[in-house]
């Protein structure tokens, strides 16, 4: 080659492992500095063109051994093959596993704020306090608290909470809380709707309030869900600028609406007994079934089981006493000193009296509480009788009552006398203990209907069996309010008060005037017989629409349907939800099978 016998020998490749050979060039490189060289146009053999000079190929590679520019290149070479080989020893992806890291570490400090969010969400109390520093004097909040005793068991926040690495990212400010809460109810939001679309039927509960002078409209629905689970769920708060039927029956509608819902698809909806919900005129139900005509209107059963109370409770003498008894409640709760006087006598006359209530206020609107307000006035009646002799009279000095030497003012001993002559009297006591046994019949009754797994047959057996004691209760009144009578004689006898009766006048409007012979009959005949009258027509009045829709779907309740002495129609029903089934005109098959 080259005008000499020499030529490329293979040992030279094992000599110098940077040396490869080009056949089709006939001549030799430097692997690593063809590649990795740099300042490439001041290079000559080697590097930018073979070397084939073979007489003096062995200084060649021997000076080219030496040169820094080729130990660069080997150290580049060398770099570039680990990147390849070991890519997590490199300094890019040092940093990017850095990164990671933090990003993990952050997403995990980010899901302990969001679950101390939810604790305190679910456990509905308030996130934050009046101090939003955990360090410093003052209340930090719930929030913050949590994230505190969380921090003593997870190293990973407690360095978050003392040295965050951004300051202006640490995640806890009220604006950020605000911000998770406000995407947590969205994500339950979305869970609950595609749950109703999954479901496809469903019915709507509205009902309208005053907040804070603000009207609005709270809206939940309910559906039955993949488990056959019967669910009632909070959709939203409506603002109101108006409460006329037709506006809040717009704002259901354009709620349903945003939220993706056909209304076509409501079964049924459920209000209060107001005009602008019920009217079938110009009422929100007659709205709603202009759109869905399926949606049966039912009057909500918990506030007819309370206009059934409400509207037995105005007889005179039941009037009358609920009205001093609210008043004495409001005599005791209203004034810490009379309340700390009740609670003394209490403490001193019974024992173990820490596990006595309190005086309950009587609630307008639910009988489950206002029955617990009437228990615990019933514990309480001689104790509210020895404090208003306290006050009034200044009896009891000896017995050490805190509060008994009291300076009392003039208008507080008139108004202690005054109800004390009113609740001490025996019509206050035997009305008194009378309504309060009669309708300790409805305190069952009165928590099952609120249940949101509740369907209308659960509630018409209810409301029935509870119809059928209150007849049964009239049918046998010479007994059963004859255990009320000896009741409130033992009352009246710790007290010292003596059975009798009014008298009897010949003209009276504002109170009752039977005639009877002995205190027992007058308040049978003046009382007891009224009142339970008065119960069984509001029954039957208040819930006659429930026994209507019930009396058309009774035949699809199991036991009716197996039944051979029954043989329901369901014409009515087949051909009012014909659109519904899946196979409307197999039903009868089916039935049959």
């Amino acid at each position: 080659m080259n005008g000499c016998n020499r030529e490329f020998k293979s040992s030279w490749l094992k000599k110098y492992n940077w040396l490869v050979y080009s056949p089709s060039l006939d001549g030799v490189l430097c692997l690593h500095c063809a590649l990795f060289s740099d300042n490439r146009k001041q290079k000559g053999a080697l590097v930018n063109r073979p070397f084939n000079k073979w007489t003096k190929i062995s200084s060649e590679l021997a000076d080219h051994a030496n040169n820094a520019y080729h130990s660069r290149a080997m150290s580049a070479s060398k770099l570039f093959v680990d990147c390849i080989n070991k890519p997590k020893l490199t300094l890019p992806d040092r940093f990017d596993t850095t990164r990671r890291q933090r990003r993990v570490e952050n997403r995990h400090i980010l899901k302990m704020i969001i679950k101390a969010i939810l604790f305190c969400g679910k456990q509905c109390i308030a996130l934050r306090g009046d101090h939003e520093e955990m360090s410093g004097m003052g209340n930090p909040g719930n929030f913050l608290s949590l994230l505190s005793i969380l921090s003593e068991h997870y190293e990973l926040l407690q360095r978050h909470l003392q040295a965050p690495r951004d300051k202006s990212a640490q995640y806890m400010s009220p604006q950020i809380q605000n911000e998770l809460l406000s995407v947590l109810s969205k994500m339950i939001l979305n869970d609950i709707l595609k749950e109703i679309r999954k479901a496809k039927f469903f019915a709507i509960m509205a009902d309208e309030a005053t907040s804070h002078n603000d009207e609005q409209l709270s809206l939940c629905l309910r559906f039955v869900d993949e488990g056959k689970n019967i669910r009632e769920e909070f959709i939203e708060f409506v603002h109101m600028d108006n409460v006329s039927g037709h506006s809040i029956a717009t704002a259901i509608l354009h709620s349903l609406d945003k939220k993706q819902l056909d209304a076509t698809h409501i079964r049924a909806q459920t209000y209060d007994g107001a005009a602008a919900m019920s009217s079938e005129n110009v009422g929100v139900q007659k709205r709603i079934r202009e759109v869905s005509p399926l949606a049966m209107y039912s009057h909500c059963a918990g506030h007819c089981l309370n206009l059934v109370i409400v509207h037995s409770c105005k007889i005179p003498l039941v009037r009358n006493t609920i009205d001093k008894m609210k008043e004495v409640c409001l005599f005791f709760n209203y004034s810490p000193k009379r309340e700390g006087l009740l609670k003394s006598v209490i403490s001193k006359e019974v024992l173990h009296a820490e596990k006595r209530k309190p005086l309950l206020n009587l609630c307008a609107t639910r009988w489950a509480e206002r029955h617990s307000a009437y228990s615990h006035f019933y514990a309480s009646y001689v104790y509210m009788v020895y404090s208003l002799e306290v006050i009034a009279h200044g009896l009891h000095q000896d017995k050490g009552y805190d509060h008994a030497q009291g300076n009392w003012a003039s208008k507080t001993k008139q108004d202690a006398s005054g109800l004390l002559a009113s609740i001490t009297s025996f019509d206050f006591i035997l009305s008194f203990v009378t309504v309060y046994v009669m309708l300790s019949h409805l305190d069952g009754i009165s928590k099952k209907l609120q249940s949101s797994s509740q369907d209308i047959f659960q509630a018409y057996e209810m409301v029935t069996e509870v119809t059928q004691v209150y007849r049964k209760l009239r049918h046998d009144v010479v007994v059963h309010f004859g255990r009320c009578y000896a009741q409130a004689v033992r009352m009246a006898e710790k007290i010292g008060t003596t059975p009798d009766m009014p008298r009897i006048a010949k003209r009276q409007i504002h109170r009752s005037n039977t005639p009877a012979a002995t205190p027992e009959e007058y308040y049978r005949l003046n009382l007891a017989i009224p009142f339970l009258d008065h119960i069984s027509n509001e029954f039957e009045q208040q819930f006659t629409g429930l026994s209507a829709k019930c009396g058309k779907l009774i035949g699809l309740v199991p036991t009716v349907l197996m039944s051979e002495d029954v043989e329901p129609d369901f014409e009515e029903v087949v051909n009012t939800y014909t659109d519904d089934l899946p196979s409307p005109e197999l039903f009868h098959h089916e039935l049959f099978r």
